[in-house]
């Protein structure tokens, strides 16, 4: 769910988002138990739960679209697009809780095996997402020594753009999710000049970018060609767009696999932003 850094967890080729692996695995332990306590003769409590994580996703998505408001007006159908990954944790364990608590206040039968269904599900949730999150940051590594090309073929030190807040996206023409979320982040990159935004294309030549983005009329700064996917081996990257979110001394906070938002997109650059810090006026 949103607000949780570092949310990417790579195992050998394949990469899974550390909220889902962990969600997953709550679910599972909840419908586990709650098999285990009807086998014994208990009510079934197998729709009850899935009512329960409907409403607990739902909770958690309205949490999210009400936290960044502003965002989802200027774009009204990203609110219903949860393929950006927008959760809010807190607004979704609260509705779970109080939803709980109607259910075994109106429904006696079902008390005992929902609460231990219930509370399994958010331990086993609790547990894995501590260790996917521990995994993540243990692996995470700094901004590499790498030298890739801008479009006019100058060389381009990664390190050198450290200094401000860093927002690198792995990305390449022929990827859908790829071409929708580019206005989106050539509009932030106008709009937040105190956040420097490189866009990494992997793998393709210096004439097929500038072919797409004179097609697509998109104005980026910042356009640099990986033609060895370096970045993305290292990084562990496994699918496009993949989006790295660095502080001003190149330490990545933040890894977004997929099709960002507006919304989502300013979740996780406040993770790099420090509190306070001006978003627009740091020197080039």
């Amino acid at each position: 769910m949103a607000g949780e850094a570092l949310s990417v967890l790579t195992v050998g080729p394949l990469a899974f988002s550390a909220a889902v692996v962990a969600l997953l695995a709550g679910v599972i332990a909840a419908f586990a138990v709650g098999g285990w306590f009807q086998k014994r003769g208990r009510v079934s409590v197998e729709y009850t739960l899935w009512l329960l994580l409907a409403l607990t996703l739902l909770g958690a998505r309205a949490g999210f679209v009400l936290r960044w408001w502003p965002d989802y007006v200027a774009h009204p159908l990203d609110m219903v697009n949860v393929r950006d990954g927008g959760f809010l944790l807190l607004p979704g364990l609260l509705v779970l809780a109080v939803a709980t608590g109607l259910v075994a206040w109106r429904r006696r039968p079902l008390r005992v095996p929902l609460a231990w269904s219930v509370g399994a599900g958010v331990l086993v949730w609790g547990f894995v997402s501590l260790i996917a999150l521990r995994l993540v940051a243990a692996t995470a590594a700094p901004l590499p020594a790498l030298v890739l090309h801008d479009l006019d073929g100058r060389a381009v030190k990664l390190q050198d753009l450290r200094g401000r807040p860093l927002v690198i996206n792995l990305w390449a023409t022929w990827c859908g999710p790829c071409r929708r979320e580019l206005p989106t982040l050539a509009q932030a990159q106008q709009r937040m000049p105190g956040v420097r935004f490189v866009f990494a294309d992997q793998g393709e030549s210096r004439g097929v970018v500038r072919t797409f983005l004179g097609s697509q009329r998109l104005r980026l700064d910042h356009v640099l060609l990986d033609d060895g996917m370096q970045l993305s081996q290292y990084y562990n990257a496994r699918a496009y767009p993949t989006t790295l979110f660095l502080d001003a001394q190149g330490h990545l906070r933040d890894t977004h696999m997929g099709e960002l938002s507006a919304a989502t997109l300013a979740e996780s650059l406040s993770h790099v932003i420090a509190n306070g810090q001006p978003e627009s006026g740091a020197p080039p």
